[in-house]
């Protein structure tokens, strides 16, 4: 009887399930642009070929998307790592990237002892963990930019 790695065998579904958030990220992003140069909605629902009022409702989400940050390739580090492992990235971009990041600092919790293991900061060194974490970004990338973070005064 054969036993099969599905976490390796998986790893085409994963790359693009992470492809999948990015493409609806960079709609949204074009959505908004395209509203922001004064393109109506009946002109762009036109071209894009969907309802006015779908494209009404696509207009409202794409507002809550923030921009990418300038000089990077993403809205956070986690975006930023999720280019990567899609392949618009080389690791080299990555790793200047993601040592470039001005990072949130975790806001102070006061309810609790533990409140700062059960909550994640958006923006933070945090986002990097988290691409680490569902396979984003091997070790030595994490390392490399946590060395290079943890040098740096903020």
């Amino acid at each position: 009887m054969t036993t099969i790695d599905y976490a390796v065998e998986a790893g085409r579904a994963r790359t693009l399930r992470q492809r999948v958030n990015l493409d609806q990220l960079d709609y949204r992003r074009e959505l908004a642009r395209l509203a922001s140069l004064g393109c109506t909605q009946r002109q762009l629902s036109k071209v894009l070929g969907i309802s006015q009022p779908s494209l009404s409702t696509a207009l409202k989400t794409a507002q809550k998307v923030p921009a990418a940050r300038a000089g990077f390739s993403g809205a956070d580090p986690y975006e930023v790592c999720q280019r990567y492992s899609v392949g618009e990235l080389t690791r080299e971009q990555l790793i200047d990237e993601l040592t470039r990041w001005e990072y949130a600092t975790p806001a102070t919790r006061e309810r609790g002892y533990f409140d700062d293991l059960r909550f994640a900061t958006p923006g933070s060194f945090d986002d990097v963990g988290q691409a680490f974490d569902d396979g984003l970004i091997d070790a030595e990338a994490y390392d490399t930019v946590l060395a290079a973070v943890a040098v740096e005064p903020r």
